[in-house]
């Protein structure tokens, strides 16, 4: 409708101009960082607590023997009544924290845990006290990061559970697994279709969402893999390892034969010099750049070691072509009834096979690293079985591979832009769950989402404008069907987030639809606006007023009449979205300027509805809701 034409050019400029990222948590200051001789971390599954609640910490000292600790709050040894006490349990590596019985102010306490040898080395985290029950803005910041959107059922939901009871209940929710396409399903329409579906409805909206992330980790695309039968498979391999170990992630992604045929693993000869075969390089060199430890070597924090100014590279082509030859002789999986063959016909159900013949056999040189098992040497004589194994492990043991991980987990799932200690904080996690565990993505997903740093816009005094980041296309598309309980088969949907420059299941390539280096022209990263241009972005808010004023197609609908009925008092419907939408963050320039528009509709028998849908589409084609933070 022509008459918010206006509005939206002057949204749209706003959001130009005016959501650029934090500094950037991957530049290096020119030299290589120098691990100190001791340190100590500090780590919580959650750093919230409620007035007159408990939780447990757990330090851990590196560069230390057999290290005891003193513990305080604000500084306090044991801390008080005001602040909270600490006490510690066995021999002082785990100490439980008392939240005083009303909320302190400030509402935020710092816990410290020095090394009773040497005090001096300390490390800290801080702790939240909430009053009992969360508020709706709180809950729904959270199921922003957490969910494809927040629902009013959902905020409702976390408000009573708090946060940490909605996290463990979703990570041991049952699978929501894809159907099985039709025989007949001849290209990825239909399940495109289907995908729209599974983010919108799906209750393991936890899963569903690590999935999505790991999608854009582990990239396969439709233009290679444009058979249902295939991808099916994968998205459904992504969503029952989003909780399990990252370790049984590569293990599964690598055998995956929708990943075999993408990046070319499948039916990979072993090299012959008579006939001038080389094994394919194309798997090996993603699984590093791309999957587990990149292209340079990486400090705890995720910022880059250098050598004279020069990043420090992770391998070199003799490690790729090693790795390609540890990959030769996998086939795809052998067809029910079938003989196995060298390069058995394509097929998608089940891992790949082994043709062990067709396996390079001679001894490997793999990445070498302190702590690489046998010096990241792969013996010769051994089995396709062995080899893979053995890679893989080599990989997984990497020091680069827990920062990497954390850094791109928290970018799906929370900030653009996160700060080192938040990277090295989840790297820790990835390293020790605290039970000896590397690379158990529930501690980590857990860590991601539970952070301080994650949590400190739940309160508003404490927010960073620097914090959070653009919502791609899909996410956008999907927290506004979720929030206004549409209802859809998933048709057209795709297209028009290909309209806004992400069409689903369709990445550009390997690298995602974006890439996560990229920065804005003022250097800070926000990998999200590699797709926003000025097309993209009035394709966005054609899109919104679709949505609110036109129609998404037949099959998409939603009922806006709840919110006409609260349009009879302008002043609680605002307040209502600003929680729904904005998790209570509405600046007052922003509400006073949708007021006098929602004033400005005509009276008559539509006004109370065209009123609702005006304040809805200047909301969501509004900056303040188009970067979540």
């Amino acid at each position: 409708m022509r008459r918010f034409s206006c509005l939206s050019l002057v949204a749209l400029t706003c959001f130009l101009v005016g959501c650029a990222g934090g500094g950037a948590s991957q530049t290096s200051t020119g030299s290589t960082t120098t691990t100190p001789q001791a340190s100590v971390t500090v780590s919580a599954t959650t750093n919230t607590v409620t007035a007159g609640g408990s939780i447990q910490f757990t330090a851990a000292a590196s560069g230390a023997t057999s290290p005891a600790f003193v513990w305080s709050v604000n500084g306090t040894s044991g801390g008080n009544s005001t602040v909270g006490t600490i006490s510690t349990s066995g021999t002082g590596s785990t100490a439980t924290y008392a939240a005083p019985s009303s909320v302190p102010s400030p509402a935020t306490v710092t816990i410290q845990a020095a090394l009773s040898s040497n005090p001096a080395v300390s490390g800290t985290m801080t702790a939240t006290i909430t009053s009992a029950g969360l508020s709706a803005n709180v809950a729904d910041r959270f199921l922003e990061q957490a969910t494809f959107g927040p629902t009013n059922a959902l905020i409702a939901q976390v408000q009573q559970t708090g946060l940490q009871n909605f996290l463990s209940a979703q990570l041991t929710m049952a699978v929501t697994p894809y159907a099985d396409p039709a025989a007949t399903e001849t290209n990825n329409t239909l399940l495109q279709q289907r995908y729209f579906v599974q983010q919108i409805t799906a209750p393991d909206q936890l899963r569903q969402r690590v999935a999505f992330a790991l999608a854009q980790i582990f990239v396969i695309a439709g233009d290679k893999i444009n058979t249902p039968q295939g991808f099916t498979p994968y998205l459904n391999l992504l969503e029952n390892d989003a909780f399990a170990n990252y370790r049984q992630i590569m293990q599964d992604v690598t055998l995956s034969p929708a990943m075999g045929h993408y990046l070319d693993m499948v039916n990979n000869d072993k090299p012959n010099a008579t006939t001038g075969t080389h094994a394919d390089e194309n798997y090996a060199r993603e699984a590093m750049q791309l999957f587990t430890i990149g292209l340079s070597m990486l400090n705890e924090d995720g910022s880059l070691q250098v050598s004279n100014g020069t990043p420090i590279p992770t391998y070199t082509q003799d490690t790729v072509e090693a790795f390609a030859r540890a990959y030769t002789g996998w086939t795809y999986p052998t067809q029910p009834g079938a003989a196995l063959q060298k390069h058995n016909p394509a097929y998608w159900s089940g891992p790949m096979v082994a043709f062990e013949s067709n396996h390079d056999t001679d001894p490997k040189q793999l990445l070498q690293y302190s702590g690489a098992s046998s010096g990241g040497l792969l013996a010769g004589g051994q089995t396709a079985e062995q080899d893979l194994a053995g890679a893989l492990d080599n990989i997984f043991n990497h020091p680069n591979v827990p920062p990497f991980v954390a850094l791109r987990l928290i970018q799906h799932l929370v900030s653009s832009n996160p700060s080192p200690a938040y990277i090295q904080r989840v790297a820790d996690v990835f390293k020790n769950n605290g039970s000896g565990v590397r690379g158990d993505m529930t501690a980590v997903i857990t860590a991601v989402l539970m952070d301080p740093e994650a949590r400190r816009g739940d309160n508003p005094a404490t927010a960073v404008g620097t914090d959070g980041h653009l919502q791609e296309p899909i996410l956008y598309m999907t927290g506004l069907l979720r929030e206004f309980n549409a209802t859809t088969d998933g048709a057209n949907l795709a297209g028009q987030g290909g309209n806004m420059g992400q069409t689903a299941l369709y990445p550009a390539s390997v690298f995602n639809f974006y890439s996560p280096f990229f920065k804005t022209s003022s250097g800070h990263p926000a990998p999200e606006f590699q797709l926003l241009t000025t097309a993209t972005a009035l394709s966005r808010a054609n899109w919104v007023n679709s949505l609110a004023f036109g129609s998404l197609g037949a099959t998409t609908t939603i009922d806006f009449s709840p919110w006409g009925t609260q349009a009879a008092n302008l002043s609680s419907l605002l307040d209502s979205l600003n929680t729904l939408m904005l998790h209570g963050t509405m600046s007052t320039d922003m509400r006073n300027n949708i007021m006098t528009a929602l004033q400005a509709v005509p009276a008559g028998s539509a006004q109370a509805l065209t009123q609702a849908k005006t304040a809805i589409y200047l909301i969501a084609t509004s900056s303040q809701y188009q970067v979540q933070n």
